[in-house]
């Protein structure tokens, strides 16, 4: 492994670097050298997080040899020690005194803003080698494996419960930390998050309190952002930040995290439920010590106490006058001490009425069911953590409709981490310009800086800004602009003549979800758009016949940071506006209104923050473009604001050279064109681009023919570096898609990349388990066995849970409508069964040969049309089609489909917005309480698990109420009582009761929503896309075809998960009719 030295530090890393990652990594020791905080940009795909790792742990390793050396020359007398060679030799890192200790060696906080991302850092640690210490923290929710514990709903009840069975000595994971967290197994590894609990299960110890355990000893500790920005947090977790070495990865979101971790909004209904409950106890209380059974437990002070304040909390709330039009009051920050103190909570006070809270949520955390809605009370105890202090308190305002209390000045968190101690305080990201105005926020000093450039070379981006459509209209997203006829029509045909020419992938980014969703309204209507049943985006890019795909997604959205879009997957980005925060959001009005009153202060000013959000987000989308050193695509600012001075001033450094500004859309299309014909000739001929970076270590050459032999899974699990086959294999789809003969079997790839996927994501030991257990199926056929050991594997993490339902492929034709119900109750959602399915494989070709002789001769021209073979993008056919199933929907298909579709439509809303609600991982309690009412008949049952998942917020009473047509007839008057007395309305809304005497409209209680919405030309259904998809970013694939005289434009909806693992599972939605081919 190759040796750098850099600024007198020796720094081991697992490749030669380039000068960008040495300029990098000298940046990062700087810091540590002189004490100082740093901001540090570089573009995504430098290799940062790698540089990050090995100079700061270089630079440890050496202070504690320096350490040494001082301490053997004080022992010494200025003797050397061996002969011939100094002390100087052992280190040369600098101590700040003679009388230093092993214990001023500073730890290293790495902070990131999901444990998925810091798994990739640990993942890359591994790659290095440095072998420290290492702890990772997380929640009781995320490593909690006692049952009892791990049923809970709530984090909180969680809380409680688990510091319950401690106090007692009855979790007997927990009994055995002090034990197993010496054990050399466990504290020489580096785990990440899912390792803890594999190793708690393996070891029956807990992965909660062993990672506070390991903590103790750790050299390096990860955490999410809000472990560490947030006072509750730090206390929990009891970390001590004095010395440290704290950095930010993916610090664009820092801003964001700080200003939240010190806010909060108290709602009516989290005061009344609070009230509700604690009334309800005293209640029950009261008749046991009238029957004499008073429960020791029970401390009826606290609860008293606890009353009392949220009585006198509603009642100062309410005392405030608020304008008749419900525009809400804005008050100052100090004005929350003052609230406060009519409700009798003070500074003096505020202990004690702590531990009367925690007392009750103790007392509560042993109680079931549901009336056990502890959310208000958990939070008005968070609330008298964050306003403990009165320092500060200018950066707050007090917005009162919602009593909210909120931070507008990210640099409170910031100057809090200062005041604990810290050494250094590193922020780091790809797109964290302009830096000016960044560290201003921040409100600390930052004496090292560092814009970043590429590490590609010029001929590999291209940028261009688009004023201007093809019909010469202005484009231009502004308020007064989006929605007129003329920008949009002029953005649909700007769209259709860049997907001409940008090979592969193309990702579409909005400013927002409302301008997406009336452009794509729009171009239906207007028959811009037509709809076209296609398979997955990523299936699509990789497909030899096809063109490519489009990717619509909104800027901010998950897409914008999480997925990943290297290689063909992404070859060109356009950003069709310019996304400002919501202008009269009260938040970003008042935060504007702070900035303006706090700029004598050297802030920056309202109108430049809300520019500069936009900017920001605008760098994050273009950041999906290029990934790694031999990436390569093309940017398309489509918005004529893009030309101004100060808006081009803040696009990132490493783009701002290559900007060209385009008058006339004829050239946007020569130049990009151009672009791509010499980006990919170049781009094949680089067949040993890297390897030699990768000669020097024996253990990395393991690790790069490791990635080696993975580049030729495509999609969504395709290397991340290349290397010679990974490139002779993009040739080869090149070669295929310009009419060469194909040369993969991709029926049986499919299953290959189903097994690599695996492989990367499980551990060996779990791999293990699962290779046998498909072996164990294969020879005795048993499927409940093999569902139970995949349950136990793929259930646990939501991330894989598209690997449990891809296995469907390889479950036995008489197990697969088992296998997808199971998938159902355990994911979710389903895979796709049909009940041709259950036939062997070899019946259903020789049917499918039989039937292929009549199939929708009708539809022809249709295919026909589709076939065309204009060569768009450098000589490559359009869509041809295959199947004429896959490209045409006959008449009479549409009108069965839509029989029956109002029913249907009525459960797919219901699931959609219980979906939405819920979110995946609670969802799956309502579809196991919805599945066994349907086999068991238990009311009770039913409905203490319905009434506890949506009586926790007044918003999802409707779902409470809505859930009545899932009700039988002979408890539908138990129910509609039941929900009368817990949302305490005398009315129950009489819709639900009219569906059920219509028909009663749901007594199958498991039927999935339906995967497919057919209409006729005609007919409008309003799309459920974005509710089915969990809550979560809606996407839109758009397939490009070209005929002589007409462009046919079709779109897909696109549903994901909540999840960035590259294992994610699209479905696809069908969200209208092929009304240009059926008539």
């Amino acid at each position: 492994m190759p040796r750098i030295e850099l600024n007198g530090i020796s720094v081991d890393f697992p490749y030669i670097p380039y000068k960008c990652q040495e300029d990098y990594m000298s940046k990062v020791i700087e810091c540590l050298h002189k004490k100082v905080n740093g901001v540090l940009e570089s573009p995504t795909g430098t290799g940062k997080t790698l540089c990050l790792l090995c100079a700061t742990l270089a630079w440890r390793e050496q202070f504690k040899d320096s350490i040494s050396a001082s301490k053997i020359a004080q022992h010494m007398n200025g003797e050397e020690l061996f002969e011939g060679r100094s002390l100087s030799s052992w280190g040369s890192a600098s101590v700040d005194d003679h009388s230093a200790n092993y214990s001023d060696i500073p730890k290293i906080i790495y902070a990131s803003r999901t444990h998925s991302q810091l798994t990739q850092v640990i993942n890359e640690l591994r790659s290095t080698s440095y072998r420290p210490k290492v702890c990772v923290l997380g929640s009781r929710e995320q490593l909690c494996i006692h049952p009892e514990v791990m049923k809970q709903e709530s984090n909180h009840v969680k809380v409680h419960m688990c510091r319950a069975k401690i106090s007692t000595h009855s979790c007997h994971f927990y009994n055995n930390v002090d034990e197993k967290s010496t054990e050399k197994e466990i504290i020489e590894k580096i785990l990440d998050i899912e390792d803890l609990v594999k190793n708690g299960s393996k070891h029956r110890v807990c992965p909660y309190y062993l990672s506070r355990a390991l903590k103790q000893n750790a050299e390096i500790i990860f955490m999410p952002y809000n472990y560490l920005l947030d006072p509750k947090s730090r206390r929990a977790h009891s970390i001590d930040l004095r010395g440290t070495i704290v950095i930010f990865d993916e610090a664009h979101n820092v801003e964001k995290m700080c200003e939240e971790s010190a806010s909060f909004d108290l709602t009516p209904y989290d005061l009344a439920s609070g009230i509700d409950i604690v009334n309800q106890i005293l209640e029950e209380q009261t008749k046991s010590v009238q029957q004499n059974e008073r429960n020791a437990e029970f401390n009826i002070e606290s609860f008293n106490s606890g009353l009392s304040i949220l009585l006198d909390l509603e009642s100062a709330i309410d005392s405030i006058q608020l304008p008749s039009n419900g525009s809400g009051v804005t008050k100052p920050g100090s004005f929350i001490f003052e609230l406060f103190a009519q409700a009798q909570i003070t500074f003096q006070s505020k202990s004690t009425i702590l531990e009367a809270l925690d007392q009750i949520l103790s007392f509560l955390s042993g109680r079931s069911g549901v009336f056990t809605n502890t959310s208000g009370l958990q939070k008005l105890a968070d609330i008298l953590q964050v306003c403990s202090y009165k320092t500060g308190i200018s950066s707050f305002k007090v917005f009162i409709d919602i009593l909210s209390y909120w931070c507008f000045c990210p640099g409170y968190s910031m100057a809090e981490l200062m005041r604990q101690g810290v050494r250094s305080i590193i922020l780091t990201s790809g797109t964290l310009s302009p830096l000016s105005s960044f560290t201003l926020e921040m409100q600390i000093p930052f004496p090292v800086s560092l814009e970043n450039p590429h590490v590609i070379d010029k001929h590999q981006i291209w940028i261009g800004i688009v004023p201007k459509g093809p019909d010469g209209a202005l484009l231009s997203s502004a308020y007064d602009k989006r929605f007129t006829p003329e920008y949009i029509s002029s953005l649909g045909q700007t769209i259709v003549n860049i997907g001409r020419v940008v090979p592969d992938g193309l990702l579409v980014f909005f400013p927002s979800y409302p301008v997406m969703d009336k452009n794509l309204e729009f171009w239906k209507v207007s028959d811009i758009l037509c709809l076209f049943p296609t398979k997955k985006y990523y299936d699509k890019v990789n497909d030899p016949k096809s063109n490519g795909a489009c990717f619509y997604a909104v800027c901010r959205g998950k897409i914008s940071e999480g997925l990943d879009f290297a290689d063909i997957n992404g070859r060109g980005v356009m950003v069709t506006g310019l996304p400002f925060p919501p202008r009269m959001d009260p938040r970003v009005v008042l935060k504007m209104q702070f900035l303006d009153e706090m700029r004598a202060k050297r802030y920056l000013s309202g109108q430049q923050w809300y520019r500069q959000q936009a900017s920001r987000a605008v760098n994050q989308a273009i950041g999906r473009v290029i990934r790694h050193r031999d990436d390569y695509g093309a940017i398309f600012l489509c918005d004529h604001r893009f030309m101004g001075t100060e808006v081009r001033s803040q696009l990132p450094s490493w783009v701002r050279p290559h900007v060209k500004v385009y008058e006339n859309f004829g050239h946007v299309i020569r130049d990009a064109a151009q672009f791509f014909r010499v980006a990919q000739k170049i781009s094949i001929h680089f067949t040993v681009c890297s390897v030699k970076r990768f000669g020097m270590s024996s253990r990395y050459e393991m690790q790069g023919l490791l990635l080696i032999c993975s580049s030729i899974f495509c999609g969504f699990y395709k290397a991340m570096r290349m290397s010679t086959l990974s490139l002779q294999y993009d040739k080869r789809l090149i070669d295929e898609r310009q009419g060469g003969r194909k040369k993969i079997t991709l029926i049986t790839e499919k299953a290959k990349f189903f097994m690599v996927a695996v492989k990367q994501t499980l551990s060996q030991a779990n791999y293990e388990r699962f290779t046998q257990a498909m072996q164990k199926y294969k020879t005795t056929d048993d499927f409940e066995t093999m569902l139970a050991e995949l349950a136990a594997l793929f259930t646990e993490d939501m991330k894989k849970h598209s690997l449990l339902r891809d296995f469907y492929q390889f479950v036995r034709p008489r197990h697969k409508k088992k296998f997808d119900e199971a998938c159902f109750n355990l994911t979710g959602e389903g895979c796709g069964y049909k009940p041709e399915h259950e036939v062997p494989r070899e019946e259903r070709l020789t049917t499918e040969q039989k039937g292929n002789e009549n199939k929708f001769t009708s539809s022809e021209s249709s295919s026909q049309q589709l076939n065309t073979c204009a060569h768009l993008n450098q000589g490559r056919p359009h869509l041809i089609s295959g199947d004429p199933a896959d490209s045409a929907i006959a008449p009479s298909q549409i009108s069965t489909a839509l029989s029956g579709q109002k029913k249907q439509l009525v459960l797919a809303a219901y699931i959609s917005d219980v979906k939405k609600a819920l979110g995946p991982i609670t969802y799956n309690r309502f579809s196991t309480a919805l599945h066994m009412y349907k086999k068991t008949d238990n009311y009770e049952g039913v409905v203490s698990e319905i009434a506890a998942l949506f009586t926790e917020r007044s918003e999802d009473y409707h779902l409470l109420r809505r859930f009545y047509i899932f009700v039988r007839p002979h408890h539908k008057q138990e129910f509609v009582q039941m929900y009368q007395e817990l949302t305490g309305t005398n009315q129950f809304m009489e819709n639900e009761q009219q569906h059920d005497k219509a028909g009663e409209v749901l007594h199958v209680t498991e039927r999935k929503h339906p995967e497919q919405t057919c209409m006729n030309k005609n007919q409008t259904i309003q799309n459920l896309s974005r509710d089915n998809c969990m809550g979560n970013l809606s996407l839109n694939v758009i397939l490009f075809s070209y005929s002589i005289n007409k462009t046919t434009f079709f779109n897909v909806k696109v549903s994901s998960n909540r999840v960035s693992d590259p294992a994610i599972c699209f479905e696809l939605f069908i969200i209208g009719s092929l009304c240009r081919f059926i008539t």
